[in-house]
């Protein structure tokens, strides 16, 4: 047998043809692959005039938020697909500041972003799925879409099954989730008091694990049957809490320029017993109810309702949403921004109102009232928040708006007033 002689470069040429003869063409790769996501500049600037710090009575905080997210959805063999997300997220600060991560372009290889989820750059999502049918089945890391989550992100399965016309049925099961900044708990150990106002300092007993590094596991049903739809949702943190929620809705549509809509919410967090224990009975079961009437008619949109959310006791802390407020009926934008994380008792009375005009303006206005408790030693106060909204739609994927957020909470006994201010501004592309 005769022996051929070949040199590195020569294998290395060789293997780099047959690479390139058994590609897949660049076109024939992409025609199946749908591509969604979006670009978003955020600025924020916050004023907090507190006089009960005397060493820190204002506090003004500015930055700038460039965020985005693109989402590849590919059609696979069979019935399977796949998707992979990306996430660019990076906070800069503005103005003079003297700290050491201040006046610093977020960019560099260890910084974790806004979100705590892997680096400034990172793959968000990354899921293999099957749909057989009504039902689909997607395995691994993805946004778990719960009522009790925002936008959070986890690994794991969701099951979802519409064989049932008008109805959808969901299972989720998570192992693994993101340390989300809107989660009110993350600071939270199982074996410490938690920390919250002055009634309750984190103690330095070491605790065995933060809320976030527990399994989710979690059962639903949506239905929408014209003019009714409604939400059953249950979810449990594994050793934390289980969670519970029902909506129902009414919509109508008197003609085509008015239509009206009814919608009532119950929630609800049952603390695990050990959980309690560890954080020396300061957490505990809490309430959640919540009605809102809706109407739009002519360029005019409003909302008006109640919301009640109390922890067992006005002593002990608790939660209803798991990150940020979730599904559940909300007003404003900083004062009430509690449901993840709250202390005592909480209610509040909104009217929510805009008028929409020439098809690219929308002008509004939050306005919110009622009680809350941000220190369990002073229990509720008085407060309310007044917030003036602007709109201006470009194009179908072009978006500009601004809103102006002012609220006070009243004194009370020995504790001062608090006041706070928060002007945001934000551009937004769609694609």
């Amino acid at each position: 047998m005769k022996l051929v002689k070949m040199s590195l470069a020569t294998i290395v040429a060789a293997g780099a043809l047959s690479s390139v003869a058994s590609a897949t063409p660049l076109e024939e790769a992409i025609k199946n692959v749908d591509v969604s996501g979006w670009a978003r500049y955020r600025f924020d600037s916050t004023q907090t005039d507190n006089a009960n710090k005397a060493n820190d009575k204002n506090s003004n905080k500015s930055y700038h938020r460039f965020t985005s997210t693109i989402d590849f959805k590919a059609a696979l063999d069979d019935n399977f697909f796949g998707v992979i997300g990306f996430r660019y997220d990076s906070r800069d600060e503005s103005g003079d500041h003297t700290s050491n991560n201040a006046g610093r372009t977020m960019t560099a290889q260890d910084d974790e972003g806004f979100d705590n989820y892997g680096q400034t750059f990172n793959v968000r999502q990354f899921l293999l799925g099957y749909k057989a049918g009504n039902t689909t089945i997607q395995a691994g890391r993805q946004v778990l879409g719960t009522f009790f989550t925002d936008d959070m992100v986890g690994t794991g399965i969701k099951v979802l099954n519409t064989d049932i016309t008008g109805l959808t049925l969901a299972a989720i099961a998570f192992d693994d989730l993101q340390s989300d900044q809107h989660i009110g708990t993350r600071h939270l150990l199982s074996n410490s008091k938690p920390a919250f106002g002055n009634g309750g300092a984190q103690t330095d007993k070491v605790g065995d694990y933060y809320t976030y590094q527990n399994n989710l596991y979690g059962v639903a049903a949506i239905g929408s049957y014209d003019p009714v739809s409604f939400q059953l949702w249950y979810a449990m943190l594994e050793n934390v809490t289980d969670l519970y929620a029902v909506e129902l809705a009414v919509n109508f549509n008197v003609t085509e320029d008015l239509s009206l809509g009814l919608r009532g919410q119950y929630g609800g967090s049952s603390i695990d017993n050990d959980f309690k224990k560890g954080t020396v009975n300061l957490a505990d079961d809490a309430d959640f109810w919540a009605i809102e009437a809706s109407a739009k008619a002519y360029g005019v949109d409003a909302r008006v309702g109640y919301v009640d959310f109390s922890a067992d006791g006005k002593d002990k802390v608790s939660v209803i949403s798991y990150e940020d407020q979730g599904k559940f009926i909300e007003a404003g934008e900083d004062l009430y921004d509690t449901y993840s994380y709250f202390g005592g008792d909480n209610n509040y009375w909104f009217i929510v109102a805009g008028y929409s005009f020439l098809e690219k303006f929308r002008v509004g206005v939050d306005y919110a009232s009622g009680k809350i408790t941000k220190d369990l030693a002073v229990g509720k106060q008085d407060a309310y928040e007044v917030v003036g909204r602007l709109s201006y739609k470009y194009s179908k994927k072009l978006n500009f708006q601004t809103f102006w957020s002012h609220y006070e909470i009243d004194g009370k006994d020995a504790v001062k007033d608090l006041k706070s201010d928060h002007f945001r501004f934000e551009a937004r592309y769609n694609f």
